[in-house]
């Protein structure tokens, strides 16, 4: 799927905040030694036949393989350097190089590699790239290189989230975002009001503290300036919640746009704009790392639902401020409450000469040691079990939340139209949006993004 500039853009916004408030962290360091060089000796006179020294075998010659790596923030260049040094100098027969590129050049710079056949053996990738290029059969299945003791250390949802309909490894997760309810304890607590945990919670917390500029209600965006649909997806996971389906496709490749579920999703969304008027008015431009998380934080903003890096910055911009954290709510009381993720993945391209070395390096790079200081470095939700558990990483209630919530995370970009997921997420958030701004309703929005992804995907 070729994602345009403005995706580009989208995802850019998250990890333009990651880089200015990613927190400092030194990466692996590994000593280096070489061998002493020998002077050769000086012959005198030829020896005899007898006397010839056995002749040396020839050094085996290393294999190279590469890794590029997308930048989060200004340390990830000299933290996976770290790593890669520490990789060359713990075995004598693989060489691996690193590139380092941005985000926003990552995607046409991979294009034009494997385009003329020199992609890198490995690189981080945003899920829709994954998708693109698992497509037109660029990506290498993992599950024959990696062991099952290896894999088993790993969240089952993070495994899933890569995993194609073949039930194939195709990535490894290695930036997992799950989402939550962020809510102004202090002012919930003061009003006597509940944690948002069902959408009447937030109807009636909304209600209570919204008054505009000072106060909004609750966030919402329809701007494409933040992850795809993703104030949608927080609805839809609240009316179906964790046990039921959470795929927005049929088992046949239909969408689920125009289900009843989809529908009351949308209307819930509706209804927070136009009936009880607890929203952002500017939902249609408003983004959410520009706006709407700077007013959270700003004091004038009582409820938000974004990302597991929203501590980070709260800490960074409001140290003092009392907050709260749940599930994204649920329709009704009874229902699990689920959430999702938009991930980064590790791919090995198909193209690679040296798969079993790349998988050497990926087993490497995914050691319990370096995903603690990745999660450390990045402040991030690790995919690994024992990190997730690890002390040194879990030292607060926030990130053991945000470990359990991948128990009922899901991929958000899992779908069985890589090729076109972009196009219809575009078309269905545009008309939710009108939806929201009261040019259609609820059931036209969905039943015509239903069909625009239907025809799009030739259904």
């Amino acid at each position: 799927m070729s994602e345009s500039q403005s995706g580009r853009s989208s995802k850019m916004s998250r990890r333009e905040m990651l880089r200015l408030t990613a927190l400092t962290g030194l990466g692996l360091v590994a000593a280096q030694c070489a061998a002493p060089a020998t002077q050769a000796p000086q012959a005198t006179e030829a020896p005899a036949a007898t006397e010839a020294p056995a002749a040396e075998a020839p050094p085996a010659e290393k294999v190279s393989i590469r890794l590029m790596v997308m930048d989060y923030d200004e340390n990830m260049k000299p933290d996976t350097q770290a790593v890669v040094d520490a990789f060359n100098a713990s075995q004598d027969g693989i060489e691996a190089t690193l590139d380092v590129v941005s985000w926003g050049q990552g995607h046409e710079v991979l294009v034009t590699q494997i385009s003329g056949g020199q992609p890198p053996d490995l690189s981080n990738v945003s899920a829709q790239w994954q998708g693109e290029w698992e497509g037109i059969d660029e990506v290498m299945p993992l599950g024959d290189l990696l062991p099952e003791e290896f894999l088993a250390n790993f969240v089952p949802s993070g495994l899933k989230a890569f995993t194609n309909k073949d039930g194939q490894l195709m990535g490894m997760p290695y930036f997992l975002d799950p989402r939550a309810m962020y809510y102004r304890k202090d002012l919930f607590e003061e009003a006597g009001l509940a944690a948002p945990k069902t959408w009447e919670d937030v109807i009636a917390a909304g209600q209570a503290l919204h008054s505009p500029p000072d106060m909004i209600g609750t966030g919402l965006t329809f701007s494409r300036k933040s992850d795809d649909m993703d104030y949608w997806w927080y609805a839809w996971f609240g009316v179906n919640g964790a046990d039921a389906d959470l795929s927005i496709w049929t088992e046949d490749g239909h969408s689920r746009y125009n289900t009843p579920e989809a529908i009351q999703a949308t209307q819930y969304l509706v209804d927070l704009v136009q009936e009880y008027q607890i929203t952002n008015t500017d939902f249609a431009t408003a983004g959410r790392d520009e706006e709407l998380q700077p007013l959270f934080y700003a004091g004038k903003l009582a409820m938000l639902q974004t990302g597991s890096w929203f501590p980070t910055l709260i800490a960074n911009n409001a140290p003092d401020m009392p907050y709260g954290i749940e599930m994204p709510p649920v329709s009704e009381e009874g229902l699990t409450p689920a959430t999702g993720f938009w991930p980064d993945s590790v791919i090995m391209f198909k193209q690679t000469k040296h798969p079993e070395a790349a998988a050497e390096l990926l087993m490497f790079m995914f050691s319990a040691e370096n995903r603690l200081a990745f999660a450390k470095q990045r402040g991030v939700i690790p995919e690994r079990i024992d990190v997730g558990a690890d002390p040194a990483y879990a030292v607060s209630d926030v990130e053991k939340f945000f470990v359990q919530s991948l128990e009922t995370a899901h991929n958000v970009y899992a779908t069985p139209w890589p090729a076109t997921f972009y196009q219809t997420g575009t078309e269905a958030e545009t008309l939710v949006g009108r939806a929201l701004a009261g040019e259609i309703t609820a059931e036209e929005a969905m039943v015509q993004a239903a069909e625009f992804a239907d025809k799009t995907n030739g259904l």
